[in-house]
């Protein structure tokens, strides 16, 4: 080697690329079969319709033994401050959770971790940082949505929600009592993160890995998995904005984050936080606001997935908390890729990706 060679320092070689959230299903070349992606959504979408339904039979069998309980009241009518209508809205959506994992587990026939995250797990190390800045991020977009049903609903506004609800309390026999508020929160605080996780897991574990195994581009799998999150719901702008806001925050937070904790730290707080309001504020503008939000988190096909009774003749206090909490949505969830950005240290327009270094998960044997 010549003097000059030696004093040539060698050329690093390019690492290759890692996997990004949306491409975990392509760690192993049987995981990317697009029979696979079929499979997955399939398996998801069929236990689905299988474990609501058991929750329906058992709930109907439960208030038809119950002593001085009508099994038709209230059911489907969307109150925001009956336990009932908000428990089985609620215990229908956390049916998606154990529906995801049959998907990516017998229907995609992979490890379940690789939904999760691209560490192949759920990253408990990132939880208190994660969970702090869903839960700040949420709570501020419903105080957004709060103050704009609060200021555009007006007296008016108000007085029209405020009619609808008492018609529906006077229809009950009486105002929602602090107990019934009371267990109503409970039921919230149990099963919103439930509804959450499994969402998540089933609109970006199952929906957006399964076009994210034939797409190299986050784009379209993002946006189908948003789409989804449209069936089974008003389809009213002000329900809508939210909604799709919501779907393409979260699928852009899975992407840039690598993983599903923030996403459900996100949607819980938005669904647990929305449903409170509306409670806390039937009648007002402030809860019409809000009942959008709830109703753009919900399940698909839930009661929640509508906009509440209360908030009937409170039109303009919807549409502003349907507006102002999709531009909140969308801007937190620029705020937030960024904060993820810097902790990470990659690029804005980058993801936090699993190194291509680190072996793939163990196949699972047939």
């Amino acid at each position: 080697m010549s003097a000059a060679d030696a004093a040539t320092p060698a050329a690093t070689p390019t690492p290759a690329e890692g996997t990004a959230y949306h491409r975990m299903a392509t760690l192993r070349p049987e995981w990317a079969r697009p029979t696979k992606a079929l499979l997955a959504l399939a398996a998801a979408f069929i236990a689905y319709v299988v474990l609501i339904s058991v929750v329906l039979v058992g709930m109907v069998l439960i208030l038809a033994v119950a002593p001085g309980v009508n099994v038709a009241r209230g059911v489907t009518a969307g109150d925001p401050t009956s336990p009932l209508d908000v428990g089985l809205a609620l215990a229908m959506g956390a049916m998606w959770l154990p529906a995801g994992i049959i998907g990516v587990r017998a229907g995609g026939w992979r490890p379940l971790g690789t939904a999760w995250s691209i560490a192949g797990r759920l990253r408990r190390e990132l939880r208190g940082p994660y969970v702090t800045a869903g839960l700040v991020g949420g709570l501020a977009v419903i105080a957004l949505a709060a103050l704009a049903g609060g200021i555009a609903g007006g007296a008016g506004g108000a007085a029209g929600g405020a009619s609808a609800a008492a018609d529906g309390i006077a229809a009950d026999g009486g105002a929602s009592s602090p107990l019934q508020l009371l267990l109503l929160a409970v039921l919230v605080l149990l099963l919103a993160p439930l509804q959450a996780a499994g969402l998540e897991l089933a609109l970006r574990g199952v929906v957006m890995q399964a076009f994210g195994a034939v797409l190299r581009s986050p784009a379209v799998p993002v946006v189908i998995g948003a789409l989804v999150m449209l069936v089974g719901r008003e389809l009213t702008p002000a329900v809508v904005l939210p909604a799709l806001a919501l779907g393409l925050a979260s699928g852009l937070l899975a992407w840039k984050s690598g993983g599903l904790e923030l996403p459900i730290a996100l949607t819980t707080t938005i669904t647990a936080g929305s449903h409170l309001v509306s409670a806390l504020a039937a009648g007002t503008g402030a809860g019409a606001g809000t009942a959008v939000l709830t109703a753009a988190a919900a399940a698909p096909g839930t009661s929640a997935a509508a906009l509440a009774a209360s908030t009937t003749g409170a039109h303009a206090a919807t549409l502003a908390g349907g507006v102002t909490s999709a531009i909140a949505l969308l801007a937190l969830a620029v705020l937030l890729a960024a904060w993820v950005g810097r902790r990470a240290g990659v690029p804005f327009l980058a993801p936090v990706t699993r190194p291509a270094s680190e072996p793939a998960p163990a196949a699972i044997p047939h």
